[in-house]
């Protein structure tokens, strides 16, 4: 994985964001922040080939810890609620054993979360892969959230 420095630190990121067509794959590794989650979707949001992405794999089956807490939700949310406007034809998915993490793949009906993008957790590369394979391409309107009433 190439190393990635926080700008204005000698810190390396525990990420890399892999890009394929239709989509991207980041990768972590060793113990990732909160923060450090939120950047990795920031990376992804700010380039131009966010546009036409169909599908975004989040992969932490590599990670020796993690500080991704319910507390982290919010910013998250703001990221997705932004991101949406763009393209709201994107399927996310989390790699994933951590129990912990499953409110940001299945999130309730009262989290900020719910509603904004096809989340799932899957506990292997080759069964996200499986899935993913089989869904229909995404086509809604941008900035439309699932069970709003459309825009008058």
């Amino acid at each position: 994985m190439p190393a990635i420095v926080r700008p204005g630190t000698d810190r390396t990121m525990p990420y890399a964001n892999i890009w394929e067509p239709g989509g991207v794959t980041t990768r972590f590794s060793g113990f990732v922040t909160a923060a450090e989650y939120v950047c990795s979707a920031e990376d992804i949001c700010a380039d131009p080939r966010f546009d036409a992405l169909r599908f975004v794999i989040k992969d932490l089956l590599a990670i020796d810890g993690h500080d991704v807490e319910p507390r982290a939700c919010d910013a998250i949310a703001a990221i997705r609620h932004g991101a949406r406007f763009t393209n709201p034809n994107i399927y996310l998915v989390l790699l994933t054993t951590d129990a912990r993490l499953m409110p940001f793949a299945h999130p309730e009906a009262t989290s900020m979360l719910h509603g904004l993008y096809e989340t799932h957790a899957f506990a292997s590369a080759d069964a996200a892969r499986r899935w993913l394979a089989a869904q229909p391409p995404l086509a809604r309107a941008n900035g439309r959230l699932r069970g709003a009433p459309p825009a008058r």
